[in-house]
């Protein structure tokens, strides 16, 4: 596979893999989960040949890659239509309706996708819930329900929202542009992080999702308050997935059942 025609948003892929880990690590995933996370990783992979056709890669690459593209995203749309299909025929009800809310946020992403804007703040927090919802067919589909169905899409929504803010705010400090980002990202960090400390003091049912999201959050304010320069984007991506990692792995773990029996008082 030509690696042009692979997403080149790295944090793209860190954005789509926790949900989707998240829905079939808190469940028992069968035939409709699997369908579901694979039809959302291949219709996330024919974004690449549909904005290189439009130009959003440059005009050269356009007209020399425009075979191939065409191809790539023919296949990876008709594959990922197909075990999307596949994967509402085996799902249960609840997973069915729920398919709905990942594919209303992707069809809200079309126009975005369309007109260029993909990059731009609005265009990220559409491209963020889109990705978020994902864990929610695939965990219905294996049985996960209450907190542990919903919890986790709000927790990677707004890890994602305030990571994204922090790195505007990384590019604002240095360009000189859309200085309000800076403390907009700030202030947003520190809210979602003492609200993710108040619903762990506050629901017991919520603390595991609580807990975990506090440790990627934590990361944000950090980083928010270090400042780091735009030259070292990459180490704050992959210190963003290291603590991403770290939350997904406590809610594998600990799925409710220790917290649970926690009195905080």
């Amino acid at each position: 596979m030509d690696t042009l025609l692979l997403p080149r948003e790295h944090g793209a892929y860190a954005q789509l893999g926790f949900p989707l880990l998240s829905g079939l690590l808190l469940g028992s995933p069968g035939s409709s989960s699997l369908f579901f996370a694979a039809a959302a990783i291949l219709l996330f992979l024919a974004n690449e040949p549909l904005v290189l056709l439009l130009g959003v890669r440059g005009k050269r690459l356009q007209q020399e890659l425009a075979v191939p593209a065409y191809r790539h995203l023919a296949l990876r749309a008709v594959l990922g239509a197909a075990a999307g299909l596949a994967a509402l025929w085996f799902a249960p009800p609840a997973a069915r309706w729920l398919a709905l809310v990942p594919a209303a946020f992707a069809g809200a992403l079309v126009p975005v996708v369309l007109a260029k804007k993909l990059k731009t703040l609005p265009g990220e927090v559409v491209a963020a819930t889109a990705f978020a919802a994902v864990h929610l067919p695939i965990a219905a589909a294996g049985g996960v329900t209450g907190t542990l169905l919903w919890g986790p899409p709000v927790m990677w929504f707004a890890v994602t929202v305030v990571a994204t803010l922090c790195v505007h705010a990384i590019k604002a400090r240095s360009m000189g542009r859309a200085p309000w980002v800076i403390p907009a990202a700030a202030w947003m960090a520190w809210l979602a992080l003492l609200g993710a400390l108040a619903i762990l003091a506050l629901l017991p049912d919520w603390r595991t999702v609580a807990l975990a999201a506090c440790l990627p959050l934590a990361g944000v304010v950090v980083l928010n308050q270090l400042a780091p320069s735009p030259k070292r984007l990459k180490q704050v991506g992959w210190t963003l997935t290291a603590a991403n990692a770290l939350a997904l792995t406590l809610l594998a773990v600990v799925r409710g059942d220790f917290l649970l029996a926690i009195p905080l008082r």
